[in-house]
């Protein structure tokens, strides 16, 4: 059988390795004198290391094979050929960082011409400060990393912005690392010990966000089309979400459903309504127990009479309060098109318990004639 893959240009071979982590791409070096040098001219860098947990001293020994393999790629690569993609994973350091920083210092700086940058190290790693200065970056993903206290951030390309589990000594000065991103069109904070708020900026370009716990004022969040937003935030609402179409909310402990309504009266063009419901050991601990039914409002937000199409409640049990709920959307979403109702796939429910929660949604009555209820497992 012909070799067609090898007939084809440098440029689609590439393309096709670029899926690959970069050890399995040096690896078809053995393929064939086509695919010998071939590895040398990838322009992304993609290594990942899961540490031994169970034994300390093959774990130190593998980090080692695998900084050595590391340093050998980039000994061995086409040093021309730009770098566009660097992503590294790493549960390990030893406080072994010198090369690890002169690897991203590397890729940051001279003709290596990064666009897109991923780490996940760990909170021993200290992140060298020239990476919030590199002016092609157009992705920046980083977590478990810890940073200097004072830096300059410009980042004038930067589209994508997530940073999860993030720290300095004096906390992350979020408003002045935001000042620095004037094209950001996608952002994630997570897990951030952060300074006292500062004045932050508008981000004009902003479509998607991604907010856990009270990190930064939600006005700066106004104008996205999606938005991912968990229960600890208390800040009262006196703006509407003009542009939203997509929410997904987290609701934990009290199971704040009219909090959820209040939200919702913000939202005036919504289409997609995500909910997970995380149960704490309190909950737990009550099930069996009748929840509180809530006294929903008179009015109906605007959103749900005139707008809402989908509607998915995560980690259903099929308490009271839930139940109420889901009938609430049906009864009062004209055009409603999917009601989904996704179970915790490690639930110990039985088939006779599953089969009741159906039965009580699906008699509830929908004001829609084009609503499909639909019942599967929350991953």
């Amino acid at each position: 059988m012909a070799d067609i893959i090898s007939s084809f240009p440098d440029e689609i071979l590439c393309h096709i390795l670029s899926f690959l982590p970069t050890k399995q791409v040096v690896a078809t070096s053995v393929l064939s004198k086509r695919w010998n040098l071939l590895w040398r001219s990838i322009p992304f860098f993609d290594f990942h290391y899961d540490g031994n947990l169970f034994d300390y001293d093959k774990d130190k020994e593998a980090y080692s094979d695998f900084l050595r393999s590391v340093d050998s790629f980039l000994l061995w690569r086409d040093r021309y050929q730009p770098l566009h993609r660097f992503r590294l994973r790493s549960d390990s350091t030893y406080g072994r960082t010198v090369s690890i920083q002169t690897w991203i210092t590397a890729a940051v700086s001279g003709s290596s011409r990064v666009q897109h940058l991923d780490l996940y190290l760990d909170w021993g790693f200290v992140l060298p400060s020239v990476v919030f200065t590199c002016k092609t970056l157009v992705v920046l993903k980083l977590t478990f990393i810890q940073v200097e206290n004072t830096f300059s951030v410009d980042l004038p390309l930067l589209k994508i912005l997530h940073l999860n589990r993030i720290c300095s000594s004096e906390g992350l000065d979020l408003s002045q690392f935001l000042s620095g991103c004037p094209n950001l069109e996608d952002l994630e904070v997570k897990n951030l010990i952060s300074k006292p708020k500062g004045k932050f900026p508008r981000l004009p370009k902003l479509v998607r966000a991604n907010i856990h716990e009270d990190l930064l004022p939600l006005e700066v969040v106004k104008d996205v089309e999606i938005l991912f937003l968990d229960s600890k935030y208390q800040q009262i609402l006196d703006f509407d979400f003009l542009n939203l179409v997509q929410l997904e909310l987290i609701l934990e402990l009290s199971k704040d459903w009219l909090g959820v309504l209040e939200v919702l009266e913000h939202c005036p063009k919504l289409q997609t309504l995500v909910i997970c419901i995380y149960k704490s050991s309190f909950d737990t601990a009550l099930a069996g127990h009748e929840e509180v039914v809530w006294p929903y409002p008179q009015s109906v937000p605007a959103c749900i009479s005139s707008h809402l199409k989908t509607c998915s409640l995560k980690y259903y049990s099929g308490s009271v309060d839930e139940i109420q709920f889901a009938s609430y959307i049906m009864e009062n979403a004209k055009y409603l098109r999917t009601m989904k109702i996704c179970i915790d796939s490690e639930s110990d429910y039985t088939f006779g318990e599953k089969l009741h929660m159906k039965r009580e949604l699906s008699s509830c009555m929908k004001s829609s004639d084009t609503c499909s209820l639909t019942f599967e497992y929350s991953p």
